[in-house]
């Protein structure tokens, strides 16, 4: 087998929603292109130290799992990154296969999450499914990670995308992004609802760190902020990657480079 697909994710120190997440995803890739060796690598070195010291858990970064690729015999290779949008994650991993680009005959880049226009609206099509299903007409809110990075726009292109399809209030609000928190939450209250409850899901492939610290912790988090202004909060931990439709996203744009 000379055919090698690379899944470049940033990583993940809860082994439960790893698995769930990105595992997931590297299973069903490896179902549906069973004449392809699949690889995975980790691009954040806080996240891989740490499994290494604390599991004995090994996983490369995209230089190394290149490496490991070539040395196996790989000579054609298809990347796969499991990152939201084209940001700086997604921009080093470029730079990286690019200076890799000579260990192959052949290696290329599938896209992002929100690649393309459609992504945007099969996005939004499976998350209203997923919160329909929750029976909560109040507001969502969706936690993104967020960017320095120009491509954090496609953030706000999201929010549009969910409530021009859905109807509802939907919004979007980063960790690190310019839609913060505290700005939603302003949102909220000038539509002075009576009924002042609020669903929080992460928009991020795992629940990991961010999820459970920054949009469910007790302190600091987006549920604190809102239940000091009088919110009822409702937290859902589950990570993009358990949703077949995301799935199927990033299964598409494999196809996409493969075709």
């Amino acid at each position: 087998m000379n055919k090698g697909i690379l899944i470049v994710s940033f990583g993940t120190t809860y082994k439960e929603t790893r698995e769930k997440n990105i595992d997931r995803v590297a299973e069903e890739v490896q179902e549906q292109f069973p004449g392809w060796q699949v690889y995975q690598a980790y691009s954040s070195n806080i996240v891989r130290k740490i499994l290494k010291n604390r599991d004995n858990l090994i996983i490369p970064d995209t230089r190394e799992a290149l490496l490991q690729m070539a040395g196996d015999g790989i000579t054609r290779a298809v990347v796969l990154p499991t990152h939201i949008i084209d940001g700086i994650e997604n921009s080093r991993m470029k730079q990286t296969i690019e200076e890799c680009r000579g260990l192959f005959t052949k290696i290329q880049t599938a896209g992002v999450l929100m690649e393309k226009e459609d992504d945007y609206r099969r996005i939004a099509k499976g998350l209203w499914e997923e919160i329909k299903s929750l029976a909560f007409n109040s507001p969502v809110i969706l936690m993104g990670h967020g960017s320095a990075h120009e491509a954090d726009s496609c953030y706000g292109k999201l929010e549009e995308v969910l409530r021009s399809y859905t109807g509802k209030e939907i919004y979007i609000a980063t960790v690190e992004g310019s839609i913060t928190i505290d700005s939603v939450i302003d949102r909220l209250n000038r539509l002075k609802r009576e009924d002042k409850r609020a669903l929080l899901l992460p928009f991020m492939l795992v629940a990991g760190d961010h999820a459970i610290n920054d949009m469910a912790g007790e302190e600091d988090s987006f549920a604190a902020k809102l239940k000091a202004e009088g919110y009822e909060v409702q937290c859902i931990l589950k990570g993009l990657g358990e949703y077949e439709h995301i799935r199927n996203i990033y299964i598409e744009h494999l196809r996409e480079v493969l075709d």
